[in-house]
């Protein structure tokens, strides 16, 4: 009879301090996002122009390291599909890919921002997309 009490508060107390050490880190903003998208895409719409070229575009990402300058994901469409059509939009351009992996912190589901950047034929800035994914345990 007395083991199953013991049993109880051990598992009440292993309980109490996980939901101590939840709502600690909580209170210290280790799961607030570090950036939202919605600051990704002001800080775009600022300081990175439609026209802008791949060189000014990888510059731009580079200042805030959302992508390598020396390590750039930039292909050209041409044969390349993706299950949004991004590519499809403009054939004869190129893709850059960039992304901020830590965006969003988490104890059990972490997530990213994921951004495309799409280049017409003479290597202008046409469009962007940006896209949150999150994974989990």
């Amino acid at each position: 009879m007395r083991r199953p009490v013991k049993r109880i508060v051990t598992l009440a107390i292993v309980g109490l301090v996980a939901i101590g050490v939840v709502s600690y880190l909580q209170s210290e903003n280790w799961f607030q996002a570090r950036i939202s998208q919605a600051e990704v895409r002001r800080q775009i719409e600022q300081g990175l122009p439609m026209g802008a070229t791949v060189q000014q575009t990888i510059a731009f990402l580079g200042a805030r390291g959302w992508v390598d300058p020396h390590n750039v994901g930039l292909y050209a469409n041409q044969g390349a599909s993706s299950s949004d059509g991004f590519e499809a939009k403009d054939p004869a351009g190129q893709t850059l890919l960039a992304s901020i992996p830590n965006a969003y912190p988490g104890f059990l589901v972490s997530g990213g921002i994921y951004m495309k950047f799409g280049f017409n034929a003479k290597g202008r800035l046409t469009r962007y997309t940006l896209r949150d994914t999150f994974t989990g345990l």
